[in-house]
């Protein structure tokens, strides 16, 4: 067994081994360190300055709080961003486009990035300007998208154009929508127009027929309420028509749709009923079930509530049309941008006394490794000698 005084004896014979192995080999040492730090020093000044453009964007006001699309921001678009694309919040659509190689040509085409970055093709711009760019999102949930090239004034062109190219997809597609609905509605509102024309004639011919027929005030209130009630369902149906034209069943919007169309069948079966629209029971002495109608009054009464269905339909359509007209137009900026990417005036890297740094300690420790490797190869040769 060791004493104290003999591990410790041996660890200060251990210790001047190791000086004298750095002594005996310290011009091999400051050697490799002087060539490493030459050399890093020389790479570091080589290395082209490269620079960070970045924008900041809000993300999307019409994020509820169950974290799905408000279809009122895109109109019906909406439905066919959440059915179709199966998109959780519009943050995450926002980051989606930015994303897509759709929107990257859509950039290289329009700044000719062929050229400036001497590709060949499209997809190859499109491809080295994915590996310039960093699109994320912040912790305080903004949508950070930050360009480095070593053109600082390129950076910041690109950068920008990300935020724009986002704000023309956006608007195309509430213009794709608007007008798809515009077109849809279109047609549907010439055929409403010859109904309305066909049920005014034919009521009007009607009454001549049978000496100007009027029904009391009662009567006439139950159809027309009908009438009311049966145009706007088909408006509803209509409006459920054309968004089931591109979106899937299942999308929030048309859901939303078939519930207030249920709503309106059964307040028109409570008026054909008698029961009018009030639990209340004395509301049935008012609204008489339309079944127990004179025939005659009843064959008026029922031309009457078709003229009002074609009525109520057709100054529905019209709303219709102008909304999609005016969604079709509309070219307000759907991107706030936060912060405006500028062009940077101090290069993001490199970071040459870092590479310096890095390199010459490395260097040291790797010439220490090596002075005692070597070292060891001496003794082991010295003692295969012996």
């Amino acid at each position: 067994m060791l004493t104290e005084e003999q591990v410790l004896e041996q660890d200060d014979i251990n210790l001047l081994d190791f000086l004298r192995v750095l002594i005996k080999r310290k011009i091999f040492i400051i050697a490799i360190v002087v060539i490493t730090f030459i050399s890093s020093t020389i790479y570091s000044l080589f290395l082209p300055d490269m620079f960070v453009a970045t924008s900041i964007i809000l993300p999307p006001q019409y994020e509820g709080s169950s974290g799905n699309i408000n279809p009122s921001q895109f109109g019906n678009l909406g439905g066919f961003v959440t059915g179709i694309l199966n998109i959780n919040s519009p943050t995450d659509l926002w980051l989606a486009i930015l994303k897509s190689q759709t929107l990257k040509e859509a950039i290289v085409s329009r700044l000719n990035l062929i050229n400036a970055f001497r590709v060949k093709t499209k997809e190859e711009a499109a491809s080295k300007l994915n590996g310039m760019v960093e699109i994320s999102k912040t912790r305080e949930g903004l949508i950070s998208i930050s360009l480095e090239n070593k053109d600082p004034e390129l950076a910041a062109t690109l950068a920008n154009a990300f935020v724009e190219e986002l704000d023309r997809t956006n608007k195309n597609m509430v213009m794709t929508s608007g007008r798809r609905m515009r077109f849809f509605v279109e047609e549907r509102l010439k055929i409403a127009r010859i109904e309305v024309d066909k049920a005014e004639e034919t009521i009007r011919s009607f009454q001549e027929r049978n000496k100007a027929l009027k029904l009391d005030d009662q009567s006439r209130a139950v159809f027309e309420a009908v009438g009311t009630l049966k145009g706007q369902l088909l408006a509803k149906e209509v409006e459920l028509q054309t968004l089931l034209s591109y979106a899937t069943p299942n999308n929030p919007q048309a859901e939303i749709l078939k519930t207030q169309i249920e709503e309106l069948k059964e307040k028109i079966v409570e008026l054909e009923e008698g029961k009018g629209l009030s639990t209340n029971p004395a509301s049935k002495d008012i609204f008489i079930p339309t079944s127990k109608f004179p025939n005659l009054s009843l064959q008026y009464a029922r031309l009457l509530r078709d003229t009002k269905v074609q009525q109520t339909l057709y100054e529905l359509l019209i709303q219709q049309y102008e909304m999609a007209r005016i969604q079709e137009a509309k070219d307000t900026p759907t991107v706030q941008v936060l912060d405006v990417a500028k062009v940077p005036e101090k290069s993001s890297k490199p970071n040459r006394k870092q590479i310096i740094l890095v390199s010459t300690i490395t260097a040291i420790f790797f010439s220490i490794f090596m002075i005692f490797f070597i070292e060891y190869l001496e003794k082991a040769r010295k003692r295969s000698q012996l």
